[in-house]
């Protein structure tokens, strides 16, 4: 398989993956722990954390493991993951959410987690020590 398509399949099946273990630990965990909205959060980004470490770390030497919906391949993962999860759970393959995201704070939000993860991910680069980049980008995450 030509390099390209090799690192493009990587993205595609990571994204996918992370997608997949994101909202389908969000689904477990509102059924393991209904009503309790902070334990709810805690057990969807254990499992958040842990997968995206073992993503990272199996995918890093074929395609760098960016991750990141924004490039053609890892969209298509990204919503081949959220059908996946929806499947597992017995969920419509494809719903449109309910709750509504799109506020100032929400925003500085996602500006300071993408700023910090940047941080990392360059200091890492830096120092030569990217082979922490699993544990680190997932502990930001």
């Amino acid at each position: 398989m030509p390099r390209l398509a090799r690192r493009l399949l990587a993205e595609f099946i990571g994204t996918g993956m992370l997608v997949a273990v994101v909202i389908g630990s969000g689904i477990m965990a509102a059924r393991l722990s209904p009503g309790q909205l902070g334990l709810e959060l805690f057990e969807n980004t254990l499992a958040t954390v842990a997968a995206l470490a073992v993503i990272i770390t199996v995918l890093a030497p074929m395609s760098g493991a960016h991750l990141n919906p924004v490039v053609a391949a890892q969209t298509a993962g990204a919503v081949g993951g959220a059908v996946l999860a929806n499947l597992m759970f017995a969920l419509p393959a494809v719903s449109a959410s309910r709750t509504a995201r799109s506020a100032p704070h929400l925003w500085i939000g996602e500006v300071v987690a993408t700023a910090g993860l940047v941080l990392v991910v360059f200091a890492l680069a830096r120092s030569g020590r990217g082979a922490l980049a699993p544990v680190a980008v997932a502990g930001w995450t």
